[in-house]
């Protein structure tokens, strides 16, 4: 039996699905499933290792044009060294530089060509890149041998200004013969025949051999090809499809969304033919339930299986005095401006309150939240982390807060109650509610999503009076420690993946 989880994605930022992710496989390994992890388009190393990062082995990433070539997954075993003898024997060289992740080589003041080797071990590369006058001709990808070359032209575009322009990408057998090759947005087998990218996957699903010992797990829904490929074919395999964010949203509940979610339309529209869909709580489930009944949709199984779990409790009895931090994309519907707000307004009762801020995504509403502070001569005390692997780093504050008005789960709650920081959230699904009890680890501050900038204002005071009472307490901030403990407890990776097993 295998597990296929749909799609690793490429060129984006991470976010909450890819941590899920990675959260789910080490699950896998706690109970020995053989699991693999699609990229359903050509990744580059920069994506290999965002997803390397959040626990996926790279040995289990595959992806379709790799298929075709004869390789099962990618396997960087290409020898530096090998190929700086190689490119000395074929070209006229007179200097070589060593920098941190490449080898470069010049000729007579003009780059001919550039090693790129692996961030993690650099006696091994996966690029290569071929010169000419200082413009790209050639971009060589390996893994376990030479995989594909993209092909350039110098072109110029709307404002005249020159660029290396794609022609062709050819994909190589083990043994150097050309299987596929790219033009645009159409594919060529060797054998002359023409595909599109939905013809693509469609020719990896009956590469696979899918048997109905076999799982396909999907975490997207919106707008991809392999949703279609996958459905249209009436696959013998299980197939699960994770909910991720929320499915349903009231007026102003989101930004993005307004009742039911454009994301999942697709899922539930051919709901009759999944095995069954995953969700995080028993809220949601029931949510859900009503939902597809209200639509009229099929109802498959709904399983209730957290997408995170932790490995164990991280103790800590050295923090950081009065310490609060978040964690998250730094985008709208995450409100910290709200946090931030609140933090300056407790600070004029307890200046010892500091906060810091992890995570990054949107620029310009950062720009805006670091005008925020400065405005209110906030910066000694409110700081930007950027972002960060946090595993070691909540143990070290007091206090996590969340002013999200949505959380499907909340990874950061759960990464937050495992090291035993307190916590401050919207009362609002589902993950707020899952992992704050008011009182015992925390506080639940009311929200309405219909609010004025009258009621914004009651809000940010309400989340500065319950830190400033936190704070004032530190019986209670012991108390409030160990309860978090406790909730944190209940998803143990030994025990949340037993529930994987039982449905695989």
């Amino acid at each position: 039996m295998t597990v296929y989880v749909f799609n690793l994605l490429v060129g984006f930022s991470p976010n909450g699905i890819d941590n899920a992710q990675g959260y789910r496989e080490k699950m896998f390994d706690q109970i020995g499933i053989d699991s693999k992890y699609v990229f359903t388009e050509f990744p580059d190393m920069r994506d290999i290792m965002l997803y390397k990062n959040v626990g996926i082995p790279v040995n289990k990433m595959i992806n379709p044009h790799l298929k075709l070539t004869g390789r099962d997954c990618f396997d960087f075993t290409d020898n530096t060294e090998s190929m700086i003898q190689t490119i000395k024997g074929n070209l006229n060289i007179s200097e070589m530089v060593h920098l941190e992740n490449s080898v470069q080589f010049w000729n007579n003041g003009y780059l001919m060509c550039e090693i790129h080797t692996l961030p993690f071990d650099q006696s091994r590369f996966y690029k290569v890149l071929y010169f000419k006058e200082n413009c790209l001709l050639k971009k060589e990808f390996y893994s376990s041998g030479l995989v594909c070359s993209d092909y350039y032209i110098t072109a110029k575009n709307e404002n005249g200004n020159l660029y290396a322009k794609t022609v062709k990408r050819s994909f190589y057998k083990k043994n150097g013969e050309i299987c596929l090759e790219q033009i645009g947005g159409d594919y060529f087998l060797n054998n002359g025949k023409r595909l599109n990218s939905y013809d693509l996957l469609n020719l990896f699903i009956d590469l696979l051999k899918l048997s109905e010992t076999d799982t396909l797990i999907l975490d997207r829904a919106f707008n991809l090809n392999f949703n279609d490929v996958i459905f249209e074919n009436r696959l013998s395999c299980k197939k699960i499809c994770i909910i991720h964010s929320g499915h349903y949203f009231e007026p102003n509940q989101s930004t993005y969304a307004l009742y039911l979610n454009y994301e999942y339309f697709y899922w539930f529209k051919y709901s009759k033919y999944m095995d069954s869909f995953v969700v995080s709580t028993e809220s949601q489930k029931n949510d859900l339930i009503n939902v597809l009944t209200k639509y009229e949709y099929d109802i498959p199984k709904i399983e209730v299986i957290p997408v995170g779990a932790i490995e164990g409790l991280r103790v800590s009895n050295n923090r950081k005095h009065k310490s609060i931090l978040t964690a998250s994309r730094i985008v709208k519907g995450k409100r910290i401006d709200l946090l931030i707000r609140a933090v300056i307004e407790a600070h004029k009762t307890n200046g010892d309150i500091s906060l810091d801020i992890y995570g990054e995504d949107d620029s310009f509403l950062q720009n805006e939240l670091m005008q925020i502070i400065q405005n209110n001569n906030a910066s000694d005390y409110i700081r930007f982390m950027g972002f960060q692997r946090l595993d070691d780093v909540y143990q070290n504050y007091e206090l996590y807060i969340t002013t999200s008005n949505f959380e499907t789960f909340g990874l950061t709650l759960l990464e937050a109650a495992s090291s035993g920081c307190a916590l401050i959230g919207l009362n609002v699904p589902y993950g707020n509610v899952t992992f704050i009890e008011d009182g015992k680890n925390g506080y639940l501050v009311d929200y309405n999503y219909d609010c004025t900038r009258e009621y914004e204002n009651e809000l940010v005071k309400n989340i500065a009076n319950k830190i400033v009472a936190f704070f004032a307490d530190y019986k209670k901030i012991n108390e409030f420690k160990a309860y978090s403990y406790k909730i944190a407890n209940e998803f143990l990776l030994s025990k949340i993946s037993e529930k994987w097993r039982k449905i695989l």
